[in-house]
Order: structure tokens, then C-alpha cells, then sequence
């Protein structure tokens, strides 16, 4: 047994220093001899440990498959409080090269699919673990949309895998063009255009409301059985006080009322609402049909505000329901729009201490925590 342990270990100590050369030099670098310099051992034990080039190979992608793997489950159990959506973006930015370790492993991964094309044992082993991260995906998706048929699902979930990991790695070639933020900008507008709107009967993938291109005032995502977002309407208070409630946002020290109203009298316009036919609700949040003809109803909010140096978000809330079926994603999607259109270079937003949910929701969109400590001071009380 300890023989066996001691093999192990011994193709371990290999295994990283393959990983280390591949990295550094490339596969035209991958000799036995560079293998063995780097694990400070000799090409004799080397070649007792992996009898072929091939089986150090092999050992050496079974690795980057576990260590990649891992790395996806804690993603996507990081995301677990963000809904399905979260957890699909989250798995899908993890596989992109955004640090110095992801760049590694997608140099890696480009190395040894450079190498498979020539080898029929790498090739299958590559095929193999690939298909693993598709079906991955394709759960994902089909958590997302659950009333999408199984090849719609994985149609969407082939697109995402050929665009994240095409990015992933072009970046190792050209950094500034790929950059990171580039790489999370196109994955995430690419999973907004693949599922589309809750509760979407068209046939191909729909457009997030949001991404419409509307301008202030008007409604965006506007279209037949889909979520329009669009300025809120003052005899929509109680709607909206109610939605905030059951979405968990409200505290004794704020009175929502008022801060409607003083909302109304600043940038009215950037005060935002989601809204879908009561069908649609039904039918997004699994619950069967509603009575057709009623007028639709608010789902979501944002109150938006620019103050000329950042931009900032307050109260986004969802219906419980509906919460992980991407309201909030093209809440947020169409606040960017019409920040990024009065000239706001950055948006800010506070989170409580200890809502994980949000946070994971809000890393999935490419928001990044800053060095920084809120301090408040109240200048009006509410209660």
C-alpha cells in the first residue's frame, strides 16, 4: 500500500511540473528531460512513473479536468443563492481566463487540445471531459427555462460552452482584446440573448428586456407575452411598497412612501419597474394559467440614480416567485443602459451585511467589491 501512495505522489510531483513546463514553454517545450528539471528528479523516474510522452499526458489532462471541475461545482454552489441564472453565469465566468491562474489552465487547455489533434488517445480523453462541462451547461440552461424542450436547452448551452471557452482561449494570445472585463461583458450579454425574457413562447432566443436600446422615458423590451421594464407610475405606490415587502427590503428607519416621493421629485425617469402579463407570471414561475385579460402586473423595481460622478441602484427587488428567472438581471441590465447613456463612468451599490444572495447575484453580473467603507448620516427621519 505505502508502495502504491508513493507512486501516486510521485505522479502528482510529475503532474505539476508538466503543468508548470506546458504553461512556460508550451507543448513544443513538453520534453521528459524539462519534466524531470523541474521536479528536480531524474528522466529514470520520470519514465518509470509515465512509460510514454502520451501517459504523461494523459495523467497531466485528467488533472486539469479535475481541477476545473472542482473549481465549476464551487462556482456554481457559490451561486446556489442567485437562482439558476446566477449559478450559469457564475460557472460560465469561472471557465474564462481572468486571473493568472485561469490564464494558466487556459494556456493549458489550448496546449493540449493542439496536441490531441494529432493523437487519438488524447483526442478521446479531451472529447470525454468536454462533453462533461456540456452537460453541465445544458442542466443549467434547462434549470433556467424549465419549459424549454431538451434540445433547445442544450442548442443555447452549446453556443455559451463555444463562446466561453473560444475566449478563453483567444485571451492567451491577445490579452488587450480579451481582456477580462471583455471576456465577462460577452458572456453575460450572450446568456441575457440565449434565455430571453421569463416565460418567452417565441422559438429562437429571445431579447432580455432592457437590451432594447430604448431611451429615457420610453419602455424597453416591450413585445407580446414578454417583461416590459419602463418608469414607474405614481398609482403603482401600493404595488410597489407590497412588492418591496415581500421581497424582504423593508426597515423601520426608512418609510418606502416617502421615499417614493422624493424619488419622484430627482431623475423620476431612472425609477424603473419590470412588468409581465399575469400569465406570464404564472407561467414563469411554474404555477399554471391566470385569468387572461387582467392588466399586467409590477414583478420587479430599481430605483436609479446618477449624481454626476456615480451611478447608483437602490431598492431592485423581485417577486419572490420569479426570483433566478432574470428579472433582476434586466432590472439591472437596462439601469446600466441609461447610466452609461447620461455619461456615468461606474456604478455603485450598497449591500446589507450578510446577504449572500445578493452578493453572489451581483458577482454574476461582473460587479467586483470595492475597498471601501459605507458611512451614513441621517439628515430627515422617516420614523
Amino acid at each position: 500500500m505505502a508502495r502504491t501512495r508513493d507512486l501516486d505522489a510521485q505522479q502528482q510531483r510529475l503532474s505539476e511540473a508538466t503543468w508548470s513546463v506546458l504553461t512556460e514553454r508550451g507543448l513544443a517545450g513538453l520534453t521528459i528531460r524539462a519534466v524531470a528539471e523541474r521536479a528536480g528528479c531524474t528522466t529514470g523516474l520520470v519514465m518509470h512513473a509515465f512509460p510514454t510522452k502520451e501517459s504523461l499526458l494523459l495523467h497531466a489532462r485528467d488533472q486539469l479536468h479535475a481541477r476545473t471541475a472542482a473549481s465549476a461545482d464551487g462556482a456554481e454552489a457559490a451561486a446556489g443563492p442567485a437562482g439558476p441564472e446566477g449559478a450559469l453565469l457564475s460557472v460560465l465566468h469561472n471557465a474564462l481566463a481572468l486571473d493568472a491562474s485561469s490564464d494558466d489552465e487556459a494556456r493549458v487547455w489550448v496546449a493540449f487540445l493542439s496536441a490531441a489533434l494529432a493523437d487519438p488517445a488524447l483526442a478521446a480523453r479531451h472529447v470525454e471531459q468536454n462533453r462533461r462541462f456540456v452537460e453541465r451547461i445544458t442542466r443549467l440552461v434547462g434549470a433556467c427555462r424549465p419549459e424549454w424542450p431538451a434540445g433547445r436547452a442544450r442548442t443555447e448551452a452549446l453556443g455559451l460552452v463555444a463562446l466561453t471557452e473560444g475566449l478563453s482561449s483567444l485571451s492567451t494570445a491577445d490579452r488587450e482584446t480579451y481582456s477580462p472585463a471583455a471576456q465577462r461583458q460577452a458572456v453575460t450579454d450572450a446568456v441575457s440573448r440565449a434565455l430571453g425574457a421569463p416565460g418567452s413562447r417565441e422559438g429562437a432566443p429571445g431579447r432580455a428586456a432592457g437590451a432594447s436600446g430604448a431611451t429615457s422615458g420610453e419602455a424597453s423590451g416591450a413585445g407580446e407575452g414578454g417583461m416590459r421594464i419602463r418608469p414607474f407610475e405614481v398609482g403603482e405606490t401600493d404595488a410597489v411598497v407590497a412588492l418591496w415587502e415581500a421581497a424582504g427590503l423593508l426597515r423601520p428607519w426608512n418609510d418606502p412612501r416617502k421615499d417614493i416621493v422624493r424619488k419622484l421629485s430627482v431623475q423620476p425617469e431612472l425609477f424603473l419597474v419590470a412588468e409581465l402579463d399575469p400569465a406570464e407570471v404564472w407561467a414563469a414561475a411554474g404555477a399554471g394559467e391566470a385569468a387572461s385579460g387582467a392588466a399586467p402586473r409590477v414583478v420587479g423595481t430599481a430605483m436609479v440614480g446618477y449624481d454626476g460622478h456615480r451611478g447608483w441602484v437602490n431598492y431592485l427587488a423581485v417577486e419572490p416567485r420569479l426570483q433566478g428567472r432574470g428579472v433582476g438581471r434586466a432590472l439591472m441590465a437596462e439601469a446600466e443602459r441609461a447610466l452609461a447613456e447620461r455619461g456615468c463612468p461606474k456604478l455603485n451599490l450598497q449591500l446589507r451585511e450578510g446577504n449572500t444572495a445578493a452578493a453572489a447575484f451581483y458577482d454574476a453580473l461582473g460587479y467586483h467589491r470595492d475597498a471601501a467603507t459605507s458611512f451614513g448620516k441621517r439628515l430627515i427621519p422617516d420614523a
